[in-house]
């Protein structure tokens, strides 16, 4: 996901807003584009008109394709996605900061249990872009983001678990599928001996043990902000969004210090005015367009629907890759990736008919009790 779904520039559009009132806040922010919203129980949603559905499409899918243009363009570029996103993340922090000063906002607030949760939320969420883009390193793009993309799957299982909710038939036929589509596309060796053939075996191995990392530190990231969210309505997403570009600009930091005192291959000044170098950091910087598109898109799309939506990722990177590439995806990680697409459609689609029905039953009690109210009144006439 996704990398990041911080919005700087529409914060204040996305606290005021009346509408986004009625959505809850959704921790992708942090994560890449292909996050989960399914496992948060979402209030119903009113009815909006068809162009502002349309425009949450819209929006949904642009951002999508942004970010995986942008991301693979990076990666083909030869500059470390890391290095590429340093200059994003200390502007994206001071403006973070400044925006919450300007609202004298706490930084942390809550009780001991809250700040715990808080300090976890944004680790989670800063952990999980530092491993995807580790991950890119050493799988193509299309693998890290379906393997990644399961965090919708893992995010309805454990809460099941956490929450002792009662399991779905979506999620019970979900998991195999993704369970099946993970070891598809990561096609271990004692499966598929001759179908993957690569000198880089080892780094291939740790980019995909990544990647499902990636995953359950997704899950835990959704988990995290949801009971966050459910204890204390009073910390404000601007808040959150400082707490994780700080951290993931310490953790930028501390990747710098280690390739320079240790590998001894950091940023030079050779390397930072070099053209690629300036290219890629302008790419990272045009990330933000995601962040504000994103933000756009869960304000005017239900969230299962947009959640549904951002799977086109994987797509995207699949056609980026077997067109820009010379690796082409086999048949195996072709059905992989539709595997993990179909779980996702499976748990977003039950999602969405259990919102109707709900919402269809509370306005069938509602008729009933005008009708009620109406009879008692004309019997005391």
């Amino acid at each position: 996901m996704s990398l990041v779904r911080e919005d700087v520039l529409c914060e204040k559009q996305y606290e005021d807003s009346s509408l986004s009132a009625k959505i809850p806040n959704d921790p992708s922010i942090f994560l890449p584009p292909a996050i989960s919203t399914l496992s948060i129980n979402d209030p119903l949603v009113d009815k909006i008109s068809f162009s502002r559905q349309f425009s949450g499409v819209f929006y949904t899918l642009i951002s999508s394709l942004l970010f995986t243009c942008a991301t693979f363009s990076i990666k083909q570029l030869g500059i470390d996605l890391l290095d590429a996103l340093l200059l994003r993340f200390i502007l994206q922090t001071l403006g973070t900061f400044s925006y919450v000063r300007y609202k004298h906002y706490p930084i942390f607030l809550g009780n001991p249990t809250q700040i715990l949760l808080q300090l976890l939320c944004c680790a989670t969420g800063a952990m999980g872009l530092f491993l995807f883009f580790i991950a890119v390193r050493y799988v193509e793009l299309s693998d890290v983001t379906t393997l990644s993309y399961t965090r919708v799957v893992w995010t309805v299982v454990f809460s099941m678990i956490l929450y002792r909710e009662r399991p779905t038939w979506s999620t019970l036929t979900a998991l195999p599928l993704t369970l099946l589509g993970v070891v598809c596309v990561a096609q271990p060796t004692f499966l598929f001996a001759s179908k993957v053939v690569s000198t880089d075996s080892k780094y291939r191995f740790l980019g995909l043990a990544l990647s499902i990392t990636t995953a359950f530190t997704g899950t835990t990231n959704v988990l995290t902000y949801k009971q966050l969210v459910c204890t204390s309505k009073d910390i404000k997403p601007s808040v959150i969004n400082f707490q994780y570009c700080f951290t993931t600009l310490i953790l930028l930091f501390i990747n710098q210090i280690y390739k320079k005192y240790i590998l001894h291959t950091g940023l030079t000044w050779s390397i930072l005015l070099s053209c690629r170098f300036i290219l890629t950091s302008i790419i990272s910087l045009a990330i933000i367009l995601v962040n504000i598109f994103t933000q756009k898109a869960i304000k005017r799309e239900h969230p299962a629907v947009y959640s549904l939506l951002t799977s086109a990722d994987i797509i995207f990177a699949l056609i980026l890759q077997n067109i820009f590439t010379p690796k082409r995806s086999n048949s195996f990680a072709l059905l992989g990736s539709a595997l993990v697409i179909i779980s996702v459609l499976i748990i977003g689609l039950n999602k969405i008919i259990n919102e109707r029905s709900s919402h269809k039953r509370i306005k069938l009690i509602d008729t009933k009790v005008i009708a009620k109210d109406f009879e008692d009144k004309t019997e005391k006439c």
